[in-house]
């Protein structure tokens, strides 16, 4: 309720510019070929006028309607609801169940996501990520390292003929590419 009070505020005051005024300039663009806002404007009298209006309108009597039957029903006459309950059995486990879709879209909807994101987890971050990136590296790394540790053998010469290797693939590199 505190929040509608200054709503129905602001719509009182704000709704003729809004509709009617350049309260949104062009950022709302309305073909000539509609004329929707000019039958509107024909017919809006004012806030006050539609707000009386609305009090006339089969909506608004259907909705006291609902709000008084109910008020009755399970206010006054407890016994009727029930009545109607056992009458119609069928009828109320399929409104109560709400047409079972909730339990389609959790069977669909979110079983399929449940799926979906175990076969993510399993492959992507499993396989993919922990086995070939994480570890494949790690392996990569191990089985390079097992090479060169069988290369490394202390000799100074060894180290020698490794750097001559070395500086000569750097040479041949450069000039290949220049």
């Amino acid at each position: 309720i505190l929040l509608a009070i200054p709503s129905v505020l602001i719509g009182y005051i704000a709704i003729e510019p809004m509709l009617f005024g350049g309260y949104f300039g062009d950022a709302i663009f309305i073909s000539e070929h509609h004329p929707a806002m000019h039958e509107l404007r024909e017919e809006f009298h004012g806030a006050a006028a539609m707000a009386l209006h609305a009090l006339t309108t089969l909506p608004f009597w259907l909705a006291v309607a609902g709000v008084g039957s109910a008020a009755f029903f399970y206010l006054k006459r407890p016994d009727i609801p029930a009545a109607i309950q056992k009458r119609f059995q069928f009828i109320y486990v399929v409104l109560d169940n709400k047409y079972y879709f909730d339990r389609f879209n959790d069977w669909f909807f979110a079983g399929g996501a449940r799926g979906a994101s175990g076969l993510l987890w399993k492959f992507g971050d499993v396989k993919l990520i922990d086995g070939f990136f994480v570890n494949g590296s790690a392996k990569v790394v191990g089985m390079f390292s097992g090479v060169l540790r069988t290369l490394q053998t202390g000799y100074v010469y060894h180290y020698a003929f490794w750097m001559i290797i070395g500086v000569s693939a750097l040479l041949t590199v450069r000039t290949w590419f220049e």
